[in-house]
């Protein structure tokens, strides 16, 4: 199975700016930054690796699921029309989100609330590390996966071999690593308060998506590409559909 070391701190520049000259900008670095440096922990085992794909699982999860929730805060505000948004159950009970608004935000991103969208994060850093346009996976692919395993045994887990899936179920690492990484948005720890108070939902999707990119652009020498990219993406379609009870 692929394991790497975890992923060293890194971010877009020497001083981890990627945001600047707008009101929420230092508050969207340094919750990305913290996203960046913290996100792997709890998946390293006793040797502080990490299994590589469950991490790629982990970060699409969440980034799906802040995304909707960036979204949702956009719509309770005003600042986004409901249409097309969508609770479906389907017939063994379940209920996920649907809606063309929602999977635009997550992929293509909205510079409203400054989220570049998770393909160009993704896309950008594979073309820049040697990739062909063909060595990407089918962005309309990820998304009629995802769909058809819903209701299935396969609910949630990326389309890819065996060997190459995450230890744990795409729902399970989502609902678990949500715990761990809403205080980072809220800047709510034990100790004191973030600096700049809480990050304000419609950017969370913001921050968890370029932190995607970010560690992603750190694992290139570990798994294919085309593989690690449908896990991520696969993941956060999936991440983005899931209603909590």
């Amino acid at each position: 199975m692929p394991h790497s070391p975890a992923p060293q701190n890194q971010t877009t520049g020497s001083d981890g700016v990627v945001w600047k000259d707008f009101p929420q900008a230092a508050l969207l670095n340094l919750v990305t930054t913290e996203i960046v440096r913290n996100f792997a922990r709890p998946l390293q085992d006793d040797n502080r690796r990490v299994h590589a794909p469950t991490l790629f699982a982990a970060l699409g999860s969440v980034c799906g699921f802040a995304t909707q929730t960036s979204l949702l805060a956009l719509i309770h505000s005003g600042q986004r029309p409901e249409q097309d948004i969508m609770a479906h159950t389907l017939a063994g009970g379940r209920t996920f989100l649907f809606g063309e608004q929602l999977n635009q935000l997550l992929m293509q991103g909205d510079a409203s609330v400054h989220n570049p969208g998770l393909w160009p994060c993704l896309s950008g850093p594979a073309l820049q590390n040697g990739c062909s346009a063909q060595d990407l996976p089918d962005l309309n692919a990820q998304f009629a996966s995802v769909a058809s395993r819903l209701g299935t045994a396969e609910e949630g887990m990326p389309d890819v071999e065996a060997h190459f899936r995450p230890l744990i179920a795409t729902e399970n690492l989502r609902e678990a690593m949500w715990a761990y990484v809403e205080p980072i948005f809220q800047q709510d720890y034990p100790d004191q308060p973030g600096p700049y108070g809480p990050l304000p939902k419609p950017f969370w999707g913001s921050a968890m998506t370029v932190a995607t990119g970010m560690l992603f652009n750190t694992m290139f020498k570990v798994m294919d590409t085309r593989i690690a990219m449908t896990i991520i993406l696969q993941s956060a379609i999936f991440g983005s559909k899931i209603i909590e009870a």
